[in-house]
């Protein structure tokens, strides 16, 4: 109780743990977020602070660092697109038991498990549909082999698909980069298989992604295929030309958590590749401006709207795209001319007719303790009031 009989005071409550669970402070106005969690439960706790009554928006500020901004973010989309799958299912009639699978296995749903909920020594095996989900290698290598590898990868993609007659120089411009349509699965199959996946990166697992891709060969069998660039160039700039065009390197952050982490390369501390609104590569102009119109008039938002999510596009795609990153890790001002690229790469997938099609994910008490092993600690301290939540 932090009321005064003599009128309203400015306080300023400081803590840790217990002002994560259920706490309510009247009246807040500006909140300094640091703690970093990856849990979804423990997240969306803390987010019951952000909110404001009317009329008072323009007083309310939250601080927090990008890395907790980032989860906030991903978290959002996830949900987004969960409401998404809600009107889809009820339009298609699907029935409870085809809901709940859907939703348990949504890609996200590995973030929710904390170390004292795991048992020890166990293999997890965990059913993910990727229909309409993005995927991307957010986790590199720092291995100079494993490096040398993916670029020998990428160039033997350019090779096949040319030898095809899809040669990346045949190609439509497209924001700095090269786009090829109606791309054989085969090649995409054959890229995947041979890059060298970091452990940390489950969701590129080449083994059931390249299953579940040849499983679906009705669906998935001609993707789209972006060799992704950036229009301006500088003297500082990394081009690359090995794929028989010349890009300029898309230029991203090395994420902090991983920063001095011998053996794995976080990209950005968001754990994202992709630059926001690609994946509308490859739809027409028509496609494009019917998914703008049709979330604008579910948002209730003007038409000068510039600012749209990815899974809006996402969801018009009647062929997957397949997006090839050559990166280079840097700050803004720093000369990277001399530099070779990272290959990363990112896959936009449409929707199936088979929505309960899964692929099977193997993940050990290894991997889950270290993506969350913060967060297990912090739910040990504060007990078991989430239940089986």
């Amino acid at each position: 109780d932090y009321t005064a009989e003599d009128g309203p005071q400015d306080v300023i409550a400081v803590g840790g743990y217990a002002l994560s669970r259920g706490l309510t402070l009247h009246g807040l106005i500006i909140s300094y977020f640091l703690r970093n969690s990856q849990m979804y439960d423990t997240l969306m706790q803390m987010g019951r602070w952000f909110g404001y009554r009317n009329g008072y928006e323009d007083l309310c500020r939250v601080w927090m660092l990008p890395s907790a901004e980032g989860w906030y973010t991903h978290i959002t989309r996830s949900f987004e697109e969960l409401r998404d799958d809600l009107r889809y299912m009820s339009q298609i009639n699907a029935a409870p038991k085809d809901f709940g699978l859907r939703v348990r296995s949504h890609p996200d749903s590995l973030m929710v498990t904390a170390r004292n909920k795991m048992g020890t020594g166990q293999v997890f095996r965990h059913s993910v549909g990727l229909a309409n989900c993005f995927v991307e290698t957010a986790f590199l290598s720092r291995d100079a082999d494993k490096q040398q590898a993916n670029r020998d990868a990428v160039r033997r993609l350019a090779e096949r698909l040319r030898a095809e007659g899809w040669g990346p120089e045949t190609g439509a411009d497209h924001r700095g980069g090269r786009l090829l349509s109606g791309v054989p699965f085969d090649s995409i199959l054959d890229f995947l298989s041979d890059f060298q996946n970091d452990a940390r990166s489950l969701m590129t697992q080449p083994e059931p992604l390249c299953h579940y891709i040849h499983n679906r060969a009705d669906e998935l069998s001609t993707w789209d295929v972006y060799f992704a660039g950036v229009e301006t160039e500088t003297p500082s700039t990394l081009i690359d030309t090995s794929l028989g065009i010349r890009l300029c390197c898309q230029r991203r952050s090395d994420g902090v958590k991983f920063r001095n982490d011998p053996h794995t390369l976080m990209v950005t501390n968001k754990q994202r590749v992709a630059s926001r609104g690609v994946e509308r590569t490859g739809l027409s102009v028509g496609e494009i401006k019917a998914a703008e119109s049709a979330y604008r008039d579910e948002k209730r938002l003007p038409d000068g709207t510039h600012n749209y999510p990815d899974v809006i596009y996402r969801k018009r795609r009647t062929r997957p795209l397949l997006i090839v990153h050559l990166l280079d890790f840097g700050e803004r001002e720093d000369d990277l001319s001399r530099e070779r690229p990272v290959v990363a790469y990112s896959i936009s997938f449409p929707r199936t007719a088979h929505q309960r099609d899964t692929v099977e994910y193997l993940v050990n008490t290894t991997w889950l303790r270290q993506l969350g092993a913060e967060d297990a600690e912090e739910d040990e301290m504060d007990g078991d009031d989430d239940g089986e939540d």
